[in-house]
């Protein structure tokens, strides 16, 4: 049920990362500053809620706040494709919309990656994860092409209302969600504030070299990808000028390149070793996302979206086995933390990379601000041929270490240095 529910979410969302700034440049007449902006909008909560979400979500059922959170979305959706329709959207409505979409994705996406391994062995983590990149890849395929299809063929509002469906039906199937067992016990009684929690997430990820290496790495990455991907975008519809149905098919070949990347990850590793695997994608990624900002029509469009499609296959192979280390290695209890320190750190930089491309290329230009990025990302590679993670052979069985527990409460009445009302969390 899990990874049905998040193949219909991510096939909404994949519909609506082309459908959005689509309308925003051809029916709004948006600029490349203000796409940037757009994007930026799209993923703010990250950077704002990241690090509270992933406390707040350890005190609570995760698999609850996921139907909340999904739910949310559904009704930012839904306001989005009524305004759309009824002609009154607006790039600063937009923006707001775009903001509240990105915090309900927050406690999806953190309280998600909490769910997951309560339901599945350690060991099984990589197959697992594989299994959800292989159905998400799908989404990822069909979204973009169907998104530009039917925006050739009816209104991007329409096209709007449909991923409010989407995450609609996404909704109902994860409240069907039960997490049975020892992993359905209620989260113990919080002893500590909201602060210290937060605090020792960001102590423990700063603490264990193989995920601080991680966290650079993904988040210089993911700096320079969103302008990539952002700039790209735009390159085919403002420069080019191309089809929306062109588009939606060039989008479509990075889910294809994702499809085959989850079917090979696992094989891979077990062929290669952990670490030798996540190095080869992650060069090899940075080599085939070259092309873009040459492509032109004709051939230099082919392979640009050849190597589009390559890129996010080999970016899919590497955050399959990075994700399952993650996991593997975290210790009980600090799933959530985990997560949201990791997305605050990873995905907080993305709003910021949106933002800078967007006021670059206004400056220089749309496709030397896409050769800019796809530098970036070759950089971004350094660190993890240095890190522990390129000598993991097989995936870890014992987890690390927290940070000290915190002290037991004082009894009531008694003073304490420092003591705080018991708080709750959030999540990614």
């Amino acid at each position: 049920m899990l990874w049905t529910a998040e193949t219909v979410s991510q096939f909404g969302f994949e519909v609506a990362t082309v459908v959005i700034p689509l309308f925003a440049v051809k029916t709004l007449n948006a600029t490349p500053a203000q796409v940037g902006f757009l994007v930026t909008c799209e993923f703010l909560g990250f950077l704002l809620l990241g690090l509270p979400a992933g406390a707040w979500i350890d005190r609570r059922r995760a698999e609850r706040v996921l139907v909340f959170a999904s739910l949310g979305r559904t009704a930012v959706f839904g306001v989005v494709a009524a305004l759309a329709l009824a002609g009154g959207l607006t790039m600063p409505s937009l923006y707001a919309l775009m903001f509240a979409g990105s915090l309900c994705t927050v406690f999806l996406g953190i309280s998600y990656q909490s769910v997951l391994p309560r339901i599945v062995d350690r060991q099984l983590l990589p197959g697992a994860n594989s299994r959800v990149e292989f159905t998400l890849s799908l989404a990822e395929i069909t979204g973009p092409a169907i998104a530009g299809f039917l925006m050739a063929l009816a209104t991007s509002s329409y096209v709007l209302g449909a991923t409010a469906v989407c995450f609609g039906i996404a909704t109902l199937l994860l409240s069907r969600i039960r997490v049975t067992g020892a992993a359905a016990a209620p989260p113990p009684r919080p002893t500590t504030t909201l602060f210290r929690d937060v605090r020792d997430g960001v102590r423990y990820v700063l603490r264990v070299p193989m995920f601080r290496v991680m966290a650079l790495r993904s988040s210089t990455y993911n700096f320079c990808n969103i302008a990539t991907t952002t700039m790209f975008l735009l390159l085919l519809a403002s420069v080019l000028r191309l089809p929306s149905a062109y588009i939606g098919i060039i989008f479509s070949g990075a889910g294809a390149g994702a499809t085959l990347g989850a079917l090979l990850a696992v094989r891979l590793s077990r062929r290669f070793g952990v670490g030798t695997t996540v190095l080869a994608a992650c060069v090899l990624a940075g080599i085939a996302s070259i092309p873009l900002p040459f492509a032109r029509s004709g051939t230099w469009l082919i392979v640009a979206g050849i190597g589009y499609g390559i890129a996010s296959g080999c970016i899919v192979v590497s955050n399959i086995l990075q994700l399952s280390v993650r996991q593997a290695l975290c210790a009980p209890g600090m799933q959530a933390r985990l997560s949201a320190t990791m997305r605050f750190l990873v995905w907080g930089v993305i709003p910021l990379g949106a933002s800078v491309a967007g006021l670059v290329a206004n400056v220089i230009g749309v496709r030397q601000t896409l050769a800019l990025a796809v530098a970036g990302e070759l950089v971004s590679i350094v660190p993890l041929y240095f890190s522990p993670l390129r000598r993991v052979v097989e995936m870890p069985t014992e987890p690390e270490s927290g940070p000290e527990p915190a002290p037991e409460p004082p009894p009531a009445g008694a003073a304490a240095d420092g003591a705080r009302p018991e708080a709750r969390q959030l999540s990614d």
